[in-house]
């Protein structure tokens, strides 16, 4: 970013009545001083302009901690005579523009912060509706050996209804299951297997729909709709 400062001469007294505590024989001027500062974005001068006393035999400015209590009185007395800084604080044309720009920017987060985020209910499609062909849905798989009750396999991913007979359903699973879960959107929706599994509807809900195949040895659970 473009920076430029420089110091503005506001006012210059001459100080003949006063002795110069370097060279008695020299002459000194008391000048007012104002820093301004420029950057693309904003403007500044300092609110109060510094003193100088100036030996004009050498053009060099006296040290403060040589000022003599009439030099330091002099000051207070003159710094009343000094104008004022013509503002403190001013943005550019592209400084407003920035601003107005992150004012925006701030605003937008906090409103997305604040605004009410949609329930799952409003997010996902209810499956209360009776399953038919074509239907699909995510969810998991349990499958046991025969005589135990532990799962044996547990996968992850879509289910397809080829067919639905009185409550008799035929399902296929995804030919891309994940062994752990993914988000629905991340998983193959497209592509199941030939071989169907027998099953028949255990519960359903508004967000829920458990299934069990006709050999008992395979459980299904889905919590989406396509």
């Amino acid at each position: 970013m473009f920076f430029y400062t420089k110091r503005i001469e506001e006012k210059v007294f001459s100080v003949g009545q006063l002795e110069n505590p370097i060279n008695t024989e020299a002459d000194m001027v008391l000048g007012f001083y104002r820093n301004y500062a420029w950057t693309a974005f904003f403007r500044i001068y300092n609110k109060n302009a510094a003193p100088l006393y100036w030996d004009l035999s050498t053009n060099k400015t006296i040290p403060k901690r040589k000022w003599t209590g009439e030099m330091h009185a002099l000051v207070k007395q003159k710094e009343h005579e000094v104008p004022a800084a013509p503002y403190r604080f001013k943005l550019t044309i592209v400084g407003y523009i920035m601003t107005l720009f992150f004012i925006g920017f701030f605003a937008y987060l906090t409103y997305d912060s604040l605004r009410p985020k949609p329930s799952y209910a409003d997010q996902v499609t209810p499956i209360q509706e009776t399953p038919k062909a074509g239907d699909m849905y995510f969810g998991r798989f349990e499958t046991m050996k025969p005589g135990e009750r532990v799962a044996s396999k547990v996968g992850f991913g879509w289910f397809k209804v080829i067919e639905n007979n009185q409550g008799q359903l035929k399902v296929a699973m995804n030919k891309n299951m994940s062994t752990h879960h993914k988000p629905s959107q991340e998983l193959n929706s497209t592509d199941y297997e030939e071989q169907t599994i027998d099953a028949n509807i255990t519960s359903q809900e508004s967000f829920q729909l458990n299934l069990i195949s006709s050999d008992k040895l395979t459980e299904m659970y889905f919590t989406e709709k396509k």
